[in-house]
């Protein structure tokens, strides 16, 4: 520590449990973590940044004037034993992030401070006093070219030269679906961080092997994204592969789709969510099973590959979407497809719904990572959709699929699948313990 100076510790907790993180192609920093450290060491402070994705230290070793500690749903329980520690060493601990902005009195259960939503315009009011509320209420930043980008040299132990880079260059989401937490936690109005602060952001990186679009969705404005790939393509920044989130309707703009083509390996991902359209509706989605069709097959045309999410567990998904899920997935060539049970997080409008119909039997939020069940579906047994998405996996990620890759000559995609499918048998292995457990639930459930 520099005398004189204050000491921020800032911590992006991994989750206690492996399941998510094993299933997770692409490791980036924690965004927002990231970029509050990088605000506070503009502004003088002495800031040691952990992302435990990354590198976990010791934290007995660690002196400190203050610690903050963002973490989401899947990482709170590891956030909380961070958390009571620092405090049972007479260290302030500030909170945020998106459980604690939809979670705020259970958070203060561990700390001294919990800020809820965007934190950047109270962040000094944290260490000045100037705010002595325990709870804290963010305000949306307007301008986000009001905010540094995150500087990637303050993550503790992380390479020099990242094989993944990520940049947010919004904030914000028009849509509403009801499984999803970031219109509640950004509202519905989308911001963004001007193209030329991005293009010299992304500048100071030599080479770019992966770039992460760390946004719900790059294409919202598809002319402002198609200016964004043009002066990438301007200034010579050419990613080898690139991952944004976007909407099935960017294969409406061909001017895009071939822009995307021209600047790098682009692999969309995609909310295709069900192959029924009753769901689809339900989760307030436009788009239809036809028009998903269509979709995948424009944006194949431009050589851009497809990591398509589908989500079962629906109030009108029986065991057989299953199947029909993973024959669309084959039939349609969706390239990479990720299979999910309806999760109940937090700030969603599922959340109050289940809860108010009592279907919520688990707020063990280590589970709440996307890939365990936790409530009680209306047409299968909480053990039959958890066994469901276990079959999806194992019926799409099939030695067949790798061989299909390596005859199409797809080297990248080959191995993919063939690391997915090891992790998929690593994770059946792990979680038998909360299978047996389903199964119990569902017993219980049944008779009851």
């Amino acid at each position: 520590m520099t005398a004189g100076v204050t000491t921020v510790t800032l911590i992006a907790p991994k989750s206690n449990n492996k399941t998510a993180s094993e299933l997770s192609i692409l490791t980036t920093p924690l965004t927002g973590i990231l970029l509050l450290a990088t605000m506070l060491r503009d502004k003088g402070y002495e800031v040691q940044c952990y992302d435990e994705s990354f590198y976990t230290p010791h934290y007995e070793r660690i002196t400190t004037d203050y610690v903050l500690i963002s973490s989401m749903s899947a990482t709170v329980n590891r956030a909380y034993e961070l958390a009571d520690y620092f405090t049972s060493q007479n260290i302030p601990v500030f909170m945020g992030g998106l459980h604690a902005s939809f979670q705020p009195q259970e958070t203060l259960e561990h700390c001294d401070k919990v800020v809820i939503g965007e934190g950047e315009h109270v962040l000094f009011d944290l260490f000045n006093k100037k705010n002595t509320n325990t709870i804290i209420q963010g305000t949306p930043v307007m301008d986000l070219n009001t905010l540094p980008l995150p500087d990637y040299q303050l993550v503790q132990g992380m390479s020099k030269h990242p094989k993944v880079i990520s940049v947010c260059s919004s904030r914000g989401c028009p849509f509403k679906c009801k499984f999803c937490s970031l219109k509640s936690m950004f509202g519905q109005t989308f911001r963004y961080i001007d193209n030329e602060k991005i293009i010299h952001h992304l500048q100071q990186f030599s080479s770019i092997k992966n770039l992460c679009f760390d946004e719900p969705n790059f294409t919202a404005d598809k002319q402002r994204a198609i200016r964004l790939l043009q002066e990438m393509k301007d200034h010579g920044i050419f990613p080898k592969y690139a991952w944004p989130s976007v909407s099935i309707d960017v294969a409406n703009n061909k001017k895009l789709l071939q822009l995307c083509s021209d600047v790098a390996d682009f692999h969309f991902l995609i909310g295709l969510e069900s192959v029924n359209e009753q769901v689809l509706k339900g989760y307030n989605k436009k788009h239809t099973p036809q028009q998903m069709r269509k979709a995948i097959d424009t944006i194949h045309d431009y050589g851009i590959k497809i990591q398509g999410s589908f989500i079962f567990g629906s109030d009108h998904d029986d065991p057989s979407v299953v199947q029909q899920t993973v024959d669309f997935c084959h039939d349609a060539e969706v390239d990479f497809p990720g299979f999910f049970p309806l999760t109940p997080y937090v700030g969603t409008e599922i959340r109050q719904e289940l809860e108010q119909q009592q279907r919520i039997f688990s707020n063990n939020w280590d589970v709440y990572d996307g890939a365990h069940v936790v409530f009680h579906p209306k047409h299968m047994t909480a053990y039959e959709l958890q066994q469901g998405v276990i079959d999806a996996f194992e019926g799409f990620y099939s030695s067949k699929k790798i061989l299909h890759h390596l005859f199409d000559g797809d080297v990248f995609y080959s191995v993919q699948t063939f690391l997915f499918r090891m992790l998929i048998e690593r994770v059946i292995h792990t979680n038998k313990d909360y299978l047996a457990f389903l199964e119990k639930e569902s017993r219980k459930k049944s008779v009851g």
